[in-house]
């Protein structure tokens, strides 16, 4: 029997930014987490001050989080179409970002319609359409 791969063993392929810390399935799709932390050098030059985790970084981390709810593994996974995405309020260093996530769909044309929560406070809403690579 193979060995088991940790589902982040390919974060190489994304490095610097592994943009997920955990992936739950859920009865409509999954809740995932991101912590956002000061000190990721992907985060160096986004505001010095004032750590902030970008608005591209969410819809990436909503990715690698599809992939691994889909996949269990990076990289299989493309964007096809962002039908919506809505900020209402920054994520900064030391939040923890909660992605709660519906899919829909085949391999071929998956939808998720996301809310981003941190404390219990949205930060955002993303709709996207994704494919799975053949």
């Amino acid at each position: 029997m193979a060995p088991v791969r940790h589902p982040l063993a390919d974060a190489a392929r994304r490095l610097p930014l592994v943009a997920v810390d955990d992936v739950q399935d859920s009865e409509t799709g999954f809740v995932g987490r991101k912590r956002i932390v000061a000190d990721d050098r992907y985060l160096a030059g986004h505001f010095p001050s004032l750590t902030l985790y970008p608005g591209v970084f969410l819809v990436e981390s909503l990715q690698q989080m599809l992939e691994l709810h889909v996949d269990h593994a990076l990289g299989g996974i493309e964007l096809v179409e962002l039908g919506s995405v809505r900020f209402s309020r920054p994520a900064l260093a030391g939040d923890e970002v909660v992605f709660d996530t519906a899919v829909t769909g085949d391999r071929t044309s998956l939808t998720t319609h996301t809310t981003c929560t941190i404390d219990g406070q949205r930060c955002a809403r993303i709709t996207a359409t994704w494919r799975c690579r053949p």
